[in-house]
């Protein structure tokens, strides 16, 4: 009977997904109905449903989403990452390396990928068009930079994976490795996407258009920058939740009338909030159903300590075409982990593991069907004209490129390259 549970509630888990992507409704309200559903069927207490809710993860998503969502309404991010990218001055080459080393820095120090993708999307497009170069190489270079710098200890990418292992033999020992993999693999990327554009070619540089003439900061800006420093300081100096020292800037900065709170409130990303936190709560009813222990079981028997780590990024990036990293992807596959690094006793590591599924996850986001795609065609679309054939061979060529990203990350998981840092 229990084998049974556990095989429904999985079904249950493939049901969410499959209704969220074809009826466009948020997963993590879906999974909150399947979970009251399946935990009637199966006997789960309403308290063991609700406790799967995870209210650290909310209040640190909250805190950090509250405080940059005011430095981008004030234009503090916007100005900011303006004036570093103007230092090129007229060396054009330099402008691709240092958008996205902007870009990565600024996701990986709170906001993000889905604040700083609103920031660094637009910035792409009119980069590209006023120095004649392809915007989509700019915009690829945004959100593979957004995704991946959002995989720091004090980001939401990298919060949400310390969450996912904290009840495991591995807490603590992964999220830095786990960090300098995504560094790695945003440098080769870049690298790549930097060679295949012939971006090295690119002549002039940013002192005119949206560059010219920049304004300084004003008061309430450089009071903004000092808040958003002040909170890495504090993680990092005194290991203070980010999430609960955010929120005490942010209402500080509301306080002394430096950002308007309900401006910042209104851009938060609350479907995401729901996404990620609902998805835990039938995540919760699954494990206790035995569910990710059968999946484990399933995938390992599949699996050898070489074809274990490219097996599972393969699934991760055929799940996050058609749904989230952070709020599906992760939260499904992350928990099955532990179970095969311990299968395989050590010949496979828990950190490869992960990588694999994050990094090659987010490596699908270049998909027109997910966040990143969706984001680049829009904005696209916002800064130049485009006729249905047109808008239709962006959708293809961003699929394209999408799939072989993917096969880029599983090659890397292939060859042992996320279990080189340790």
């Amino acid at each position: 009977m229990e084998s049974n549970f556990a095989l429904l509630s999985l079904v249950f888990l493939v049901v969410v997904l499959v209704i969220g992507f074809l009826r466009k409704i948020n997963m993590g309200l879906i999974a909150i109905g399947a979970a009251l559903i399946i935990g009637r069927i199966a006997g789960v207490s309403d308290s063991t449903i609700i406790g799967g809710f995870n209210t650290s993860l909310f209040m640190t998503l909250l805190g950090t989403s509250f405080l940059f969502s005011m430095a981008v309404n004030n234009g503090t991010l916007d100005l900011f990452a303006k004036k570093i990218l103007k230092l090129t001055g007229r060396y054009g080459w330099l402008v691709p390396i240092v958008f996205t080393l902007l870009t990565f820095v600024i996701s990986a120090s709170g906001p993000g990928n889905i604040p700083t993708v609103a920031l660094s999307g637009p910035l792409a497009i009119i980069i590209g068009i006023q120095m004649g170069i392809d915007p989509v190489f700019l915009a690829l270079l945004s959100v593979m930079a957004c995704n991946l710098g959002c995989m720091s200890q004090i980001s939401n990418g990298g919060i949400i994976a310390a969450n996912l292992g904290a009840e495991t033999a591995f807490a603590g020992t992964f999220e830095a490795s786990l960090f300098i993999n995504c560094i790695l693999v945003a440098v080769l990327f870049t690298a790549i996407l930097y060679i295949r554009f012939k971006a090295y070619k690119i002549k002039g540089g940013l002192n005119g258009g949206e560059f010219q003439n920049l304004p300084a900061f004003n008061q309430k800006q450089w009071i903004t920058l000092a808040a958003c420093a002040a909170m890495i300081a504090a993680v990092f100096i005194t290991g203070v939740n980010v999430g609960l020292v955010a929120c005490l800037l942010g209402v500080i900065l509301v306080i002394f009338g430096v950002a308007n709170e309900k401006a910042a409130i209104k851009i938060m990303p609350w479907g995401t909030f729901i996404l990620v936190c609902g998805v835990s709560v039938l995540m919760k009813v699954v494990v206790s159903l035995g569910g990710i222990d059968l999946m484990t079981n399933a995938l390992t028997s599949m699996m050898n300590e070489h074809t274990a780590a490219p097996i599972l990024g393969l699934t991760a990036g055929i799940m996050s075409w058609f749904s989230s990293t952070t709020g599906v992807v992760m939260p499904t596959l992350i928990p099955t982990a532990a179970g095969i690094a311990e299968t395989f006793q050590g010949a496979v590591g828990y950190t490869e593991l992960v990588s694999a599924v994050t990094i090659t996850s987010f490596m699908a986001a270049f998909s027109p069907a997910s966040t990143g795609g969706a984001t680049i065609i829009a904005q696209y679309a916002v800064f130049k004209k485009m006729d249905e054939e047109e808008s239709n061979r962006l959708f293809m060529r961003l699929f394209i490129i999408s799939v072989l990203s993917v096969l880029f990350s599983v090659a890397l998981a292939a060859i042992g390259f996320y279990g080189l840092v340790k």
